[in-house]
């Protein structure tokens, strides 16, 4: 048999394995090793009569929530020259309430900056309405919010504490912008990510329809078409889920964090030093609620937590990875890394949300193969 993704026969298997046991239908990969693209391709079906293509729009799911943390370093340094930008610890300190004044009464009007980078702001599972509500509706429904935990209990907010985040980033902009208005400006279109939305319009939706794969999920023991295949939760922006794009744009992403902070042009574009700042360990040796197991957090990126488990951590890189390695993964979909010490950057999306028993082994088997196809097997 012939390999699926040519020159890489463990990752082929990997990729045959998940469409044979119906995970997905198809995948899209990414790798480059010190900037070059090795694997950029898709595998497999989009659809029932489409090929998954370089250039079908997969979702990427949580694996975007590290954009927003640049945007949101963008807009708090928007007249910063790019190299000098700041995330300092008074920032880190203020509270939800200073920039949105209407949270003063809320429950978690006290949330810091960090803690929501961190994931321990203490209301993980704070109902938003997403994608059925808008904006607003969002924002209401989270003030009105109650703490379901302690401040300061390690638990992943898979969406609540972004869209404070996401809110965040509009009021410093000082425009009447949207979320994914500004995710355009400042990060996507000065990195060439131009493929990639954090929302699309209806009218934009149905002219790239036919760009974007069936999204199928499991029910029970079966995977059947998912909703998240059409609007509103194609079109509805989400600063924690929304993200649509070809994973190469995410690869992008990690190259320019792999130069430090350098486009592929060669313009620094922001500062390396607080770049390495996100990417150490801010939250350390915490069990996670949610995650229900030991995860190590950066500022919005998951730190290698391999020391905790290399077969059991959640959203990990692969047995392989080093303790450099850093990025974020989305829902039983998605993943995307880099790893500085072995200059290699990770990128993939499947088009089956397959059960999370399912999906973290289909993570762990895609990332070792990657790893050892490139390096060798140890």
């Amino acid at each position: 048999m012939s390999e699926i993704v040519p020159g890489f026969p463990r990752v082929s298997a990997a990729v045959q394995d998940g469409i044979s046991r119906g995970l997905q239908t198809g995948i899209q990969i990414y790798v480059s090793v010190g900037g070059q693209p090795v694997i950029d391709g898709g595998y497999g079906m989009a659809t029932r009569s489409i090929p998954m293509t370089p250039y079908t729009i997969m979702p990427w799911r949580s694996a975007g929530k590290p954009l927003t943390v640049v945007l949101l370093i963008r807009m708090l340094n928007q007249n910063m020259e790019p190299g000098r930008e700041e995330l300092n610890d008074e920032q880190l300190r203020t509270q939800v309430k200073a920039w949105l004044p209407e949270f003063a009464d809320s429950e978690i009007g006290d949330t810091t900056l960090q803690q929501i980078l961190t994931h321990t702001g203490g209301f993980p599972m704070a109902e938003t309405g997403w994608p059925s509500v808008g904006w607003k509706e969002s924002l209401e429904r989270l003030r009105r919010a109650t703490r379901e935990a302690p401040t300061g209990t390690a638990a992943y907010h898979p969406q609540s504490s972004w869209f404070l985040l996401g809110e965040i980033c509009r009021r410093l902009s000082g425009t009447e912008a949207g979320f994914s208005e500004l995710m355009l400006a400042h990060v996507l279109e000065p990195l060439g990510m131009l493929d990639t939305s954090a929302g699309r319009s209806l009218e934009e939706y149905w002219v790239k329809r036919e760009q974007m794969p069936t999204l199928y999920e499991r029910v029970g023991a079966s995977m059947e078409v998912s909703a998240y295949s059409e609007p509103p939760y194609a079109t509805q922006e989400s600063p924690g889920a929304s993200l649509r794009g070809p994973v190469r744009d995410l690869g992008r992403f990690y190259e320019m964090m792999m130069r430090g902070g350098v486009t592929s042009n060669g313009e620094r574009w922001i500062c390396d030093e607080l770049l390495r700042k996100c990417t150490l360990r801010h939250r350390e040796a915490e069990y996670d609620r949610t995650f229900q197991h030991t995860v190590d957090f950066g500022l919005g990126w998951i730190v290698n937590s391999n020391r905790y488990g290399e077969q059991t951590v959640p959203y990990g890189f692969g047995r392989l990875s080093t303790e450099a390695a850093f990025g974020h993964g989305g829902s039983q979909c998605s993943m995307a890394f880099c790893d500085p010490e072995r200059q290699i950057v990770v990128a993939w999306s499947a088009n089956g949300f397959c059960g999370e028993g399912q999906h973290q082994r289909r993570n762990r088997n895609l990332n070792e193969s990657i790893y050892s196809d490139i390096f060798g097997p140890e």
